[in-house]
């Protein structure tokens, strides 16, 4: 592949196309498709109106509140030919929360969707809404209208913009490589809100890694189904700039719905599928995708949370029923570091480790200042080419400097094998502490997922007067299990497989797990219900 200068921003490198791919179609979205001929038409239209009419160019910010949409996509580059710095936040977020983003990052610009709930909020800025169906097919464009009610009202049509061109044509920016080009937010290693700023270089650098985790030389691969949201760091750079970047299709889904996403998968015919555990168990419950023809499908990447090995074997079968070779991979990274920085594939793959660091990332595992040998647990250190510049408005960053190298304390326990492959035990944060002993929620929700009737389990700690901390289990039994023997064998699971400290005190059934935003089980939750 072609190789980009460091300087380049990520609009220059979708014009590169350092694949030299021949795909045609950019973007498929609900019955209609895009070339990359007329979305970069779209890209170039808008960024001549933006910096004509708001003065969009360098030392600006933009903030993004949408779904996976064209409409999110053609202002992402449109802001980055400009010279713009992007702030992406996720579309649920309350106006409130929203105006302070806008506020914290200095936009001068706000795009938000039509089924924003804001009615017609004051962010204190230009706001530009986007007709969600503005960009797909008549049939599917015509549901939409009959299934949803519109709820930003009184903002700036952004598809206006793509009507027309204001003259002159405005030049693509120089950035200079330490620029920021991305706000995203992030727990922080700690769980402290952070908002992460990262410049063009990072997302260039880890899209051109492709060939490091795809099980097929690139030119095999011609879509992607991009489920994972654009404000988190997967979604933004993996989904939607390695598609532009390597010139691949976009399958664009604005929600994820498990019968719709396997029509689009299959029609589509995707060849790499991302997401989080709980699209890939409600994909496993659709007969449109286990009974359908899976043999395009290359590879299967799943992280964002603790990932059961049941529900791995249960999709590697669906894959192979369905007529594909592709596995599920597991891989590990933090929005510190963009994204993914280990993975596992084809080449590197290891049951049960969550990866294997692509170029340029080191692990170190460190226990109280000191390096420890393969197999001991200790704080996950990364040393990577992916950092990010830092906390926006902090001084404070999860950096320290061994050796003069700069490493990242991920706030993340687990170990290394002697061939180099990670493993996981918990956030620190996370931790249970039982009469003193470290006990960590993922072996227990591992172990009573196994179990036939569970379909989702998250263990917290809870006080004690005696051991300083319990284990409480919240478990989400599948449709029609009995939740009495659900429980008989959770608990022998239990006591046969892990230390007596780890046994769950109490087990609280409910009818469904709280889920975050991204559809991650919500710990916090769970964890204030004590």
């Amino acid at each position: 592949m072609k190789q980009l200068p460091e300087n380049a921003s990520m609009y220059d490198a979708v014009l590169e196309n350092i694949s030299d791919s021949t795909v045609r179609t950019a973007i498929s979205y609900y019955g209609k498709k895009y070339s990359f001929e007329k979305v970069l038409f779209w890209i170039d239209r808008l960024a001549d109106n933006l910096a004509a009419e708001y003065s969009i160019g360098k030392g600006k910010c933009v903030t993004l509140c949408l779904p996976n949409s064209p409409a999110a996509l053609l202002l992402f580059y449109a802001a980055n030919k400009l010279g713009a710095c992007v702030n992406l936040v996720h579309p649920f977020l309350p106006p409130e929360k929203l105006k302070e983003s806008v506020r914290r990052t200095d936009s001068c610009l706000l795009l938000v969707y039509d089924l924003y709930k804001c009615g017609n909020y004051d962010f204190g800025v230009p706001t530009l809404v986007s007709d969600s169906s503005y960009f797909m097919g008549a049939a599917a464009k015509l549901y939409y209208k009959c299934t949803n009610k519109r709820t930003a009202f009184g903002y700036i049509p952004f598809e206006k913009y793509l009507k027309y061109r204001r003259n002159p044509r405005v030049f693509s920016a120089k950035w200079e490589t330490d620029e920021p080009a991305v706000y995203l937010a992030s727990g922080g290693t700690t769980g402290e809100p952070k908002i992460i700023v990262h410049n063009n270089l990072v997302f260039n650098r880890l899209c051109a890694k492709a060939e490091e985790f795809l099980s097929e030389p690139v030119q095999n691969y011609s879509a992607l189904y991009n489920v994972l949201p654009i404000f988190h760091g997967f979604g933004l750079c993996i989904n939607m700039h390695m598609c532009m970047m390597m010139r691949r299709t976009n399958i664009m889904c604005i929600k994820f719905n498990a019968k719709m996403s396997a029509k689009q998968i299959i029609r589509g015919k995707a060849n790499i599928l991302t997401g989080v555990p709980t699209m890939f168990v409600k994909l496993l419950g659709e007969k449109t995708f286990t009974q359908g023809d899976l043999s395009h499908i290359k590879d299967v990447y799943v992280g964002g949370d603790s990932v059961p090995q049941p529900l791995i074997d249960s999709f590697n079968a669906a894959l192979e029923k369905g007529g594909s070779r592709a596995k599920m991979y597991v891989g590990y990274g933090l929005t510190e570091t963009v994204t993914v920085c280990l993975v596992n594939t084809l080449a590197h793959h290891r049951e049960n480790s969550i990866g294997y660091p692509l170029s340029g990332t080191r692990v170190r595992i460190d226990k109280d200042g000191t390096e420890v040998p393969a197999g001991e647990v200790g704080e996950i250190f990364l040393q990577s080419d992916q950092f990010m510049q830092g906390y926006l408005h902090e001084n404070s960053a999860p950096f320290v400097t061994i050796g003069n190298e700069k490493w990242l304390k991920t706030g993340d326990y687990g170990y290394v094998d002697a061939d180099g492959f990670l493993y996981f035990k918990q956030r620190i944060k996370n931790m249970i502490k039982v009469s003193g002993v470290p006990v960590y929620p993922s072996e227990i929700e591992e172990v009573a997922g196994s179990v036939a009737g569970v379909a989702k389990v998250c263990a917290v700690g809870i006080p004690d007067e005696v051991k300083g901390q319990v284990v409480r289990l919240f478990v989400e039994c599948r449709q029609g299990a009995d939740r009495a023997a659900c429980e008989r064998e959770i608990l022998e699971a239990c006591r046969r497989k892990l230390i007596a400290y780890a046994v769950p005190k109490e087990i609280v059934f409910e009818d469904r797990l709280p889920v975050s935003l991204i559809g991650k089980i919500d710990r916090k939750v769970l964890e204030s219900r004590k």
